[in-house]
């Protein structure tokens, strides 16, 4: 790996990690539900632009059911669950949590493969497992009332990840950019039948739009890019 590559995925790294603290400032006051509304909207917004100026096809008539599962199982479904889980758990255990989507992609890989897993990566899972047992036992947001739900909702959310790049590497092959524009928009679609289940508990301020905004254009949009 380049030293340009490493750059790209640090700063990938620091993209994706300040989601989890932008969803722990505005998911208590929005909701899960209303929150990621937001967040895929604009991301898929933003993109539009974005897929504009680049020229830049969705071709739905051909992708469009493929744009609905990366949609649900790589953005949707994980969001809404992460969103949920913010409530409750500290942007640090969240983040511990969803690191546990490589051992999860180590499992559903070799189930989806139907290849065993080695014995180094049987104890690399099983150390990897420790870890992040240890660091999120040891946090006292895990005392909180509600956080054993929480915390089965972030490991959900990081096995819809894992389940998203097993499908992804056996999916027909779409450009990139088309995957991520077009996904967006079926997240954006999904989630509003989920709206009147988690209406928003309290009116947001400019602040808490400022989070939701950058968890879309940032977080989601430029991410993806």
């Amino acid at each position: 790996m380049n030293s340009a590559d490493m750059l790209r995925l640090v700063t990938l790294a620091a993209i994706w990690g300040s989601s989890f603290l932008f969803m722990r400032i505005a998911a208590p006051v929005l909701g899960p539900a209303v929150l990621i509304e937001y967040r895929v909207a604009f991301a898929a917004l933003f993109l539009a632009i974005v897929g504009f100026f680049l020229k830049k096809r969705l071709d739905l008539r051909a992708n469009w059911k493929h744009y609905l599962v990366l949609g649900l199982l790589n953005s949707a479904l994980p969001f809404l669950l992460f969103a949920f889980a913010a409530r409750t758990l500290s942007a640090s255990v969240l983040s511990v949590l969803n690191a546990t989507a490589p051992m999860w992609g180590a499992l559903i890989g070799a189930l989806w493969s139907r290849h065993a897993i080695s014995g180094r990566s049987a104890l690399g899972l099983i150390l990897g497992t420790a870890g992040v047992a240890l660091l999120v036992g040891f946090d006292h947001v895990t005392s909180r009332p509600g956080a054993g739900i929480a915390i089965c909702a972030a490991l959900v959310a990081a096995i819809c990840y894992s389940i998203a790049s097993a499908y992804a590497r056996t999916a027909k092959s779409v450009e990139p950019f088309a995957n991520a524009h077009g996904s967006m928009w079926a997240a954006t679609l999904l989630v509003i039948p989920v709206l009147p289940f988690f209406p928003a508990p309290a009116e947001p301020t400019i602040g808490i739009m400022g989070a939701a905004l950058a968890l879309g254009v940032l977080c989601s949009g430029i991410a993806y890019i």
